[in-house]
């Protein structure tokens, strides 16, 4: 159970697109003049996860929703939806699961089209669509690196645009729904020492709470959304910093990241 919960802590950090640790590559922004200090980028290496998930294929497709995750018409909520969908996509993928995947990459493509990303991407989002509709066994692999290269295109697409506030909020909506998924996954199957080399990633909180701190939009920062959202990780990150290397975390304190990590995600749900 260890190893499935590392590999699926290993995902989220890749969907989530948490900036952590040192920077393997850093990108400049398109106007330097305008932002001071523009969140960071790394390379993560997307194929060794998805290797990984394969025995637990499974369990995995249990801990995703059957219908896609919806927002509203606002392109700020639609950023946050397109990485909570990244993330459910990517296990669907693992379990082989076409209706779920088809119905996910459906409003990915809506979402990307209305954020006004650009139509290279957008051909992307149409190819996946293509092969997913095939019987061949082989479309997986292919679905892998295609949703994949998807999510990286799509990040690059909206730091080099100077989108930083969108980045953020596909950040925060893949590291959310992944969080809440890994404690599902641990409140069912205990194990002290593994919740804890899955949950103390401090370096990943701070980067998150850092972005969200960045937030340049005020119609972002008046919302609902965005507030549960910067109170509830700070909360997650005292929770994190409360044990010492020789603690573990308590039943309760998952608890705790799985309710405050629910309750974000659903702030936004339409």
């Amino acid at each position: 159970m260890r190893k499935v919960i590392s590999a699926i802590l290993v995902l989220i950090v890749l969907v989530a697109l948490v900036a952590c640790g040192e920077k393997s590559e850093t990108k400049t922004p398109a106007n330097e003049e305008a932002v001071q200090n523009p969140i960071r980028v790394d390379e993560l290496p997307f194929k060794t996860v998805i290797e990984g998930l394969r025995p637990v294929a499974k369990e995995l497709a249990l801990q995703t929703p059957v219908n896609a995750f919806k927002v509203s018409e606002n392109i700020y909520e639609q950023s946050f939806a397109i990485g909570v969908i990244s993330a459910d996509a990517v296990l669907a993928i693992s379990s082989k699961d076409d209706t779920k995947l088809k119905g996910y990459t459906e409003v990915l493509i809506e979402y990307s089209k209305n954020i006004g990303l650009k139509d290279e991407i957008l051909k992307m989002a149409d190819e996946i669509q293509s092969v997913l509709s095939n019987n061949e066994e082989t479309k997986w692999e292919q679905l892998e690196k295609l949703i994949l290269e998807y999510q990286t295109q799509v990040q690059y697409a909206l730091y080099d645009a100077v989108m930083y506030d969108q980045f953020t909020l596909m950040q925060l909506g893949g590291w959310s729904e992944g969080l809440n998924k890994i404690t599902s996954i641990y409140l069912k199957n205990w194990d002290e020492k593994a919740v804890k080399d899955a949950i103390n990633q401090k370096a990943i909180i701070n980067g998150l709470v850092y972005n969200l701190t960045y937030v340049q939009s005020k119609k972002i920062k008046e919302s609902a959304y965005y507030n549960i959202a910067f109170d509830g990780f700070k909360e997650i990150k005292e929770i994190i910093y409360s044990i010492s290397d020789e603690e573990f975390f308590s039943i309760e304190d998952i608890e705790k990241i799985n309710k405050i990590s629910a309750k974000i995600v659903e702030s936004v749900r339409k």
